[in-house]
């Protein structure tokens, strides 16, 4: 797991966390864990990248760290750095 970040939150109960924009996403667990994320987030309509205010769903693999500049994160098990 990169070290980038100083400050964590592991989230558990359902409760997204959307205190500060989240930088990385680890999943420390043996299974993957489906996130689900707000954020900068481009999608493909009608065959263009557009950003997009919609929850994504993303199944983050075991021992996997996702980056990129949420601001919604919800995930059981999942550590946010911030």
């Amino acid at each position: 797991m990169a070290n980038y970040h100083k400050n964590i939150v592991v989230l558990s109960g359902g409760v997204a966390y959307t205190e500060t924009d989240t930088f990385a996403i680890y999943n420390p667990t043996g299974g993957a864990i489906n996130a689900s994320v707000k954020g900068a987030i481009k999608i493909v309509d009608s065959g263009a990248y557009v950003d997009t205010t919609a929850a994504q769903t993303i199944a983050v693999q075991p021992g996997a760290t996702m980056y990129g500049r949420f601001t919604s994160v919800s995930g059981n098990g999942l550590i946010c750095m911030y």
